[in-house]
């Protein structure tokens, strides 16, 4: 049983490691060489060699998918849970490649946006019911998370402007008709710096509540 459970692990480090790899080398590296050419030529235009730009292209997702399953064997999670891992994450996958909408959906917004505003306010009212039951480092854990969510709804706040109004990225012909094209690389980078802060703040939050247990 210990050999198997320790087979287990190895299994699910070596998968994890598989993901890492995908998502740090093919997804992060290479694309300080993919992104230049893509800029240059477009990404139908890449003529590399054994479907690289391919699988550049879903190396992030793929990484992320492996890397979860991996952690869920390593930690001995039941065989139901990596089970929906596998299947779910490969649904993602498929739906996210075949999924082609030519033109805006304002409803799809408008409802997604509603349900990262009530599934923020929930996770802040979790919180707060939550936090006089903890103590020490898992309080401070927990602190940190949920100032990683803060961030997190900055960025899905910008982001609404980013792609909507005010700056229309989505619709070149709003764009260009408002002038807001100035706009895109300032919201463009403030997008990006708050997914990281949200990240980081998740993450630090996730290993110091760790070592209070």
């Amino acid at each position: 049983m210990h050999e198997s459970r320790s087979a287990g692990k190895t299994i699910g480090l070596v998968i994890f490691g598989i993901g890492a790899l995908l998502m740090i080398g093919v997804g992060f590296l290479s694309s300080w060489w993919f992104v230049p050419q893509i800029r240059d030529a477009g990404f139908n235009n890449l003529t590399i060699a054994g479907g690289l730009s391919f699988l550049w292209s879903i190396s992030a997702p793929i990484g992320a998918m492996l890397a979860a399953i991996g952690g869920a064997l390593y930690a001995r999670a039941e065989g139901r849970l990596v089970a929906i891992l596998i299947i779910g994450s490969l649904a993602v996958v498929a739906f996210s490649m075949v999924f082609n909408l030519q033109e805006v959906v304002p409803p799809l917004f408008g409802a997604v946006g509603g349900l990262i505003t009530l599934f923020f306010l929930g996770s802040v009212w979790n919180w707060a019911k939550a936090r006089s039951r903890s103590s020490g480092k898992e309080r401070l854990g927990s602190d940190l998370s949920m100032i990683g969510h803060v961030f997190f709804l900055f960025a899905a706040w910008y982001l609404c402007g980013f792609l909507g109004a005010p700056t229309f990225t989505i619709r070149p012909d709003l764009m260009e008709n408002y002038g807001t094209a100035s706009s895109v690389v300032s919201l463009g980078s403030l997008i990006a710096i708050y997914l990281a802060l949200g990240w980081g703040f998740t993450f630090f939050g996730h290993r110091t509540s760790l070592r209070g247990k």
